[in-house]
């Protein structure tokens, strides 16, 4: 069996197909996407290449299954790309594999997105904020900031909350 083929039977379809496509969909190079996932550029053109049959490292491989589900998101309008990236990002196993780090800001952030979009896309968010809005304005507006919207609007609606002063 060809390394396309046993990439094929363990992910269902080549690597280089999986890894190909979020980094279209994200506009990412392969040095960046190597980053997200916490693997090396040389480890990812081996796997992108099939030389290398799958990926070695639980947290790597637990990111690349993250990644593709972000992507899936992203391609039905349900997530933006920054979105997608803050929820690889939480991905966390024995070390942090990454070079960058999060702040537990950003973690609390992405969790909280997480957790209003496993229950509903978008879509349902904002209609359900619109039809709270009058009757109860605060909840409306999570709905709508959290289910809906940017990662950058949901960090300065969780400062606000946190600082009742600068809202």
């Amino acid at each position: 069996m060809d390394g396309r083929a046993a990439q094929a039977e363990i992910y269902g379809e080549p690597l280089g197909d999986i890894l190909g496509r979020c980094a279209r969909v994200l506009g990412m190079n392969q040095s960046q996407l190597a980053g997200i996932l916490g693997i090396s550029a040389p480890m990812l053109s081996q796997l992108i290449n099939a030389r290398r049959v799958k990926i070695g490292h639980p947290v790597a491989a637990q990111r690349l299954q993250v990644l593709h589900d972000a992507v899936d998101a992203v391609e039905r309008g349900a997530m933006g790309r920054e979105d997608a990236l803050a929820r690889v990002a939480l991905v966390h196993g024995g070390g942090d594999i990454l070079t960058t780090r999060r702040s537990t800001r950003d973690d609390a952030v992405a969790e909280i997105q997480d957790l209003f979009r496993r229950v509903a896309g978008a879509p349902d968010h904002l209609d359900a904020a619109e039809r709270l809005a009058d009757t109860h304005p605060d909840i409306a507006e999570m709905l709508r900031v959290y289910g809906a919207g940017r990662t950058a609007e949901a960090r300065e609606h969780l400062e606000s909350l946190r600082d009742p002063g600068s809202r």
